[in-house]
C-alpha cells in the first residue's frame, strides 16, 4: 500500500531551481544523470562576486525552490561608486 510519506525522493529535470537542503545559494539544474553512487544533478549559480560556478551534486542533497524570489528576500548590491549617487 502507497501512503503520502516524504520517502518518496522528488523528480528533478534541467531548468528546476534548487538549493542545498543544508542551506546556501539558488541554484539552476543544467542537467540530471545516474551512476552507481545514485542519482545527481549538475547545477550551476552565481557566487557572492558574480562569478559563475558549477557543480554535481547527488540529488538527495537538494530541495526544489520556487523558481520566482518573493521581493521580502531580494538584497540588493551596489558597486561602490554607485552608494551616494541617487537622483
Amino acid at each position: 500500500m502507497l501512503t503520502g510519506t516524504s520517502d518518496r525522493q522528488e523528480r528533478f529535470c534541467a531548468g528546476d531551481v534548487v538549493t542545498l537542503k543544508t542551506g546556501g545559494a539558488r541554484m539552476t539544474v543544467t542537467h540530471v544523470g545516474a551512476d552507481k553512487g545514485g542519482d545527481w544533478l549538475l547545477c550551476q549559480w552565481f557566487d557572492e562576486h558574480g562569478e559563475l560556478r558549477q557543480e554535481k551534486f547527488m540529488q538527495d542533497a537538494l530541495a526544489r525552490e520556487p523558481r520566482s524570489i518573493s521581493p521580502g528576500l531580494v538584497r540588493v548590491r551596489r558597486s561602490a561608486g554607485q552608494a551616494g549617487s541617487r537622483a
